[in-house]
């Protein structure tokens, strides 16, 4: 499965009285650390995991730990230094060479289940919203936020929906960068307002597929929401069309615009358009992609999705040689 929070949620949401869960949260991180402080799994009393919070080093004492908390009923905190010859991380052969804290807290109806269904149907109506726990041990809680604010004595992250993506476009190439986005995580939005494109059966990675005319994207809310969005018809006139509606969108949360194809054919398409490069709001990439190497669909796929990848996050796309773990 997917782990990013929203995914977790949804697979425990329906079983959250079925066996007794906690909620695991990485709270400080120093040094390298397989992921970061926000980062949350939730283990059940037969050891069953959602998500993950190392790449698999730290799972079984940690079920270990859990038992202890469901027993006591309270919250705990637990450090792993990988640098400390004493320590479980040491013994365990982790070799990250850095120190993780994570809380954590019973997950029961008497708490209020931390407040994560809140969190759920906030994620899945693409909000981000506050979540905060307490920075001691003690009765488990939580509460989430929508607005700005943090208070010293609580551990508070934000937590963000999924991203989207947005594919115009429903021929067989679409398909892998469909089903590469949707393994991540991603919500997929594939359009096309011809007949034999965008086919249900054949997307069925995808969250919606759709046969809507170009100008009526904008009426769709699920276009609105899109951080990612790939022109690639393969038919002038269809990206043309496509590409307007983008520039007559009132979207705020649009991080990245690509068009498949040579600069000489953008070129043809923006013509077709009546507009210009800068017409958007944000840099349309044409054509779209990294420079991976590689003419197969799927290579093209990769490509594009993790230029789409490095603009929804705003990281550079470069390598992560010779610098640490925390470089962008």
């Amino acid at each position: 499965m997917n782990h990013h929070i929203y995914h977790l949620l949804r697979a425990w949401y329906p079983r959250r009285d079925e066996s007794n869960w906690v909620l695991i949260s990485i709270v400080e991180t120093k040094g390298s650390s397989y992921r970061k402080a926000g980062a949350m799994m939730l283990f059940n009393e037969d050891g069953e995991q959602l998500g993950v919070v190392s790449g698999g080093c730290l799972e079984s004492d940690l079920l270990h730990q859990a038992r202890k908390a469901w027993s006591s009923g309270r919250a705990k905190l637990v450090t792993y230094d990988m640098q400390e010859e004493g320590d479980i991380a040491w013994r365990l052969g982790i070799g990250c060479g850095g120190e993780v804290t994570l809380l954590l807290q019973p997950v029961t109806a008497k708490s209020d289940y931390l407040q994560l269904p809140k969190v759920l149907f906030a994620l899945a109506e693409k909000k981000t919203v506050g979540y905060c726990q307490p920075r001691k041990p003690g009765v488990p809680s939580a509460f989430v936020s929508f607005e700005p604010g943090q208070r010293a004595s609580d551990y508070w992250f934000w937590l963000s929906p999924p991203p989207s993506l947005a594919i115009l476009g429903g021929g067989v190439d679409a398909l892998p960068l469909c089903d590469m986005a949707a393994r991540l995580g991603w919500d997929v939005y594939v359009n096309d307002p011809r007949a034999r494109y965008a086919r249900k059966a054949d997307f069925v990675s995808a969250t919606i597929t759709e046969g809507v005319k170009a100008e009526e994207l904008n009426h769709q809310p699920w276009f609105a929401a899109c951080q990612a969005v790939v022109v690639m018809h393969h038919q002038v006139v269809l990206d043309a069309e496509a590409l307007q509606a983008v520039a007559a969108g009132t979207s705020d949360a649009l991080r990245y615009l690509a068009l498949l194809g040579p600069v000489h054919r953008a070129n043809r398409v923006l013509k077709e358009a009546r507009l210009c490069g800068n017409a958007f709001s944000v840099p349309l990439s044409a054509p779209a992609g990294l420079a991976l190497g590689g003419d197969l669909p799927e290579s093209i796929a990769l490509s594009i999705l993790s230029e789409a990848h490095a603009a929804i996050y705003q990281k550079s796309a470069t390598s992560l040689k010779g610098k640490s773990c925390q470089a962008s």
